[in-house]
């Protein structure tokens, strides 16, 4: 089976990012260059690949993980969660630090630093 085919079978069980595709990939055996070579192809075929349909989900992804947390979190500690939370998840941090702001979560003045814990 080729990465092309297989990446299209591991986005038909669920939406993934490209990194959560890549690293799928990568553990079922594909070569770095053939697993790149692959999420271009389908990068090309599919919008949902797109920068567009990344950022779709990453809105997605922010608002289901917002929904889920505590009520009593201080806004600086909400933030560091979020942020920590979708980056695992393999969004780019420039990427969610820019929907934190859009959505209000996160003001200019506020420092986030992912090295220690939540």
């Amino acid at each position: 089976m080729s990465a092309s085919r297989a990446a299209l079978e591991l986005l038909a069980r669920k939406a993934r990012t490209r990194r959560e595709l890549e690293e799928a990939l990568e553990r079922q055996g594909f070569a770095a260059a053939e697993v790149a070579t692959a999420l271009e192809e389908l990068r090309a075929r599919f919008a949902e690949l797109s920068p567009e349909g990344e950022g779709a989900r990453l809105e997605d992804a922010l608002e289901k993980k917002r929904r889920g947390l505590p009520a009593g979190l201080t806004p600086a500690a909400r933030s560091k969660k979020l942020l920590a939370h979708l980056v695992r998840r393999g969004f780019d941090p420039d990427a969610v630090l820019e929907a934190l702001r859009r959505k209000g979560e996160l003001d200019d003045d506020q420092e986030l630093d992912l090295s220690r814990g939540p």
